[in-house]
């Protein structure tokens, strides 16, 4: 997605074209965190996120819902940003929700991906 503000983030960034049908258009495993630049919560956390791209058997991506008209907000239940989603081969395999104010603390996103190596 050209002109997101996440693209210097270092990880592919997702826009609408990226899912259909609530699945995401991509093979293998997917860690997308769904934010919006305007959440100061989400801007925090990005790196964070970010840094953990070497830790993570996955592949890590942004799911830019900046826009407050994107349909990814119903389509994926989002009510918070930052969220965290799963996809294995395009399916949700599992969520974190951030939390208002707080978002995604570093013991739930541990707790995530610990989950993923169990599963």
């Amino acid at each position: 997605m050209a002109g997101s503000p996440w693209d210097a983030a270092g990880v592919e960034v997702l826009g609408t074209n990226d899912f259909r049908d609530g699945r995401l258009e991509r093979p293998g495993t997917y860690v997308v965190c769904f934010g919006a630049a305007w959440c100061p919560v989400t801007r925090r956390f990005v790196p964070k996120f970010v840094a953990r791209k070497d830790s993570i058997a996955a592949s890590l991506a942004i799911a830019d819902v900046t826009d407050n008209s994107s349909p990814l907000w119903d389509r994926f239940r989002i009510r918070i940003t930052p969220s965290i989603v799963v996809f294995r081969d395009g399916a949700e395999a599992l969520r974190v929700d951030g939390r208002r104010l707080i978002g995604i603390t570093e013991a739930r996103w541990t707790e995530l991906a610990t989950s993923m190596r169990s599963r």
